[in-house]
């Protein structure tokens, strides 16, 4: 089942994002980002450093190249993420990217392709060679419609520590297809936002430490999503927002290697408030219902309240602080459990000391229930980055970070210290 939803778009007093904030002109560049949860610790934290850091590129026509490669070398203190007996790595990571963007007023077009090789100087099993490929684009039909699509094929190893990871004796291979359409308009003080999206995800099979095969065709799926987005400014700085979401996950297998169909659909409806109070704060608050529903009669079907929050306050022009509240269903395979019931709070804050330094800091708490067992997780996590770029070429990042998870489900609870220095060349 295809299912739908409708919404208003964070910061809904901006309505074109493609488009600078003229309250927020000569700001600092990371207070005009439309969505700063999108990466959350940093990664990408260079390319938020003043337009004077910035490289000037390749320029094709109406489009700009943009090279990169980055070098980083790191020290994870809990490699397996393992309760007893961790063992720690040096791990060297070789990074090369390029982006193309298109440079015309209207209508936009962009890609983005990536490896990223990661060697353990000890536990060289570990060694994965991940990448990505992703393109997006924009066709704007006026000045208050456009349609965007975009389509994405991702190359990755799943995570140490991760609810579903089977402990093979290497990290699981992973890849996912995804494609998405949608398009928005505002019409006076109304905005709407339309969006569907199809995703497949294809787990390889692993071998234990024994010999043996780990089985992982049984996770292979295909995750169904649409959306309706809608919100009605009621006066200046304030708008009434509904919302309604859906899915459908489809697995390839009926049934799972424990006999179990954890095909399902479900929702999630929200209503609130979004607020834009000149440059200081604008988000959402949004409070609602969520149901998943799953085709084995064993499984218990998660239902309840639902809440999204995020505000992107800027108590400074250089300043940006970004509270969040999100309760959602997460999928999971761990035998029994039908699902994950998450509840997160975190908090973002970067900071331009100077135009080419900027700092990060990052903090979650994850609250995981699993859905028709006794278990349950927390996860706290912190992660502070720093980026200095000598030049628009030349930049160094160092990041520190720390994980302790605490779980009920046996040989998950696990505390990972991660310290990290990484130097880009860019063109």
């Amino acid at each position: 089942m295809l299912a739908l939803t409708l919404a208003a778009v964070p910061g809904y007093a901006q309505m074109d994002s493609d488009k600078p904030d003229p309250r927020r002109m000569d700001a600092a560049k990371i207070v005009t980002d439309p969505n700063p949860m999108s990466d959350p610790k940093g990664e990408n934290d260079i390319d938020r450093v003043s337009d004077s850091y910035q490289p000037k590129g390749i320029e094709l026509g109406d489009f700009l190249l943009l090279p990169q490669i980055e070098i980083e070398e790191s020290y994870n203190s809990n490699i397996y993420a393992q309760k007893q007996g961790a063992k720690g790595d040096f791990i060297t990571t070789v990074r090369p990217e390029m982006k193309l963007r298109s440079q015309t007023k209207q209508h936009a077009f962009n890609t983005l392709a990536y490896l990223d090789y990661k060697h353990f100087w000890t536990y060289s099993n570990d060694d994965v060679l991940d990448g990505e490929i992703f393109a997006d684009g924009r066709y704007d039909i006026n000045s208050t419609t456009n349609l965007n699509a975009s389509v994405d094929f991702i190359s990755r190893h799943e995570e140490r520590g991760t609810s579903d990871d089977i402990e093979g004796d290497e990290p699981t291979p992973t890849r996912s297809y995804a494609a998405t359409l949608g398009g928005k308009t505002q019409q006076g003080k109304y905005i709407f936002e339309a969006s569907s999206g199809v995703t497949y995800r294809d787990f390889d099979d692993v071998a234990t430490s024994a010999g043996t095969m780990i089985n992982n065709d049984d996770r292979d799926r295909t995750e169904l999503l649409g959306s309706l987005r809608g919100a009605y400014e009621m006066f200046p700085g304030y708008a009434a927002v509904a919302k309604l979401t859906g899915n459908s996950r489809w697995y390839d297998s009926q049934r799972d290697d424990s006999g179990l169909a954890r095909d399902s659909y479900g929702f999630r409806a929200e209503a609130g408030l979004g607020v834009d109070l000149t440059q200081l704060i604008r988000g959402d608050f949004l409070v609602g219902y969520l149901h998943q529903d799953y085709s084995d009669p064993s499984f218990a079907d998660p239902s309840g309240l639902s809440f999204k929050a995020a505000f992107n306050w800027t108590p400074s022009r250089m300043t940006l602080v970004v509270p969040a509240l999100e309760r959602s269903v997460e999928e999971t395979t761990l035998t029994s459990a039908s699902a994950i019931v998450r509840s997160s709070a975190t908090l973002l804050v970067r900071h331009e000391l100077a135009r080419n330094i900027l700092l990060a800091g990052f903090a979650g708490v994850y609250y995981d229930e699993y859905e028709g067992t006794p278990y349950t997780s927390l996860t706290a996590e912190t992660n502070f980055r720093v980026t200095y770029a000598f030049t628009p070429e030349v930049y160094l990042s160092g990041q520190v970070g720390y994980k302790k998870k605490d779980s009920d489900v046996p040989d998950s609870s696990y505390d990972q210290a991660v310290v990290g220095l990484r130097l880009g060349f860019r063109y």
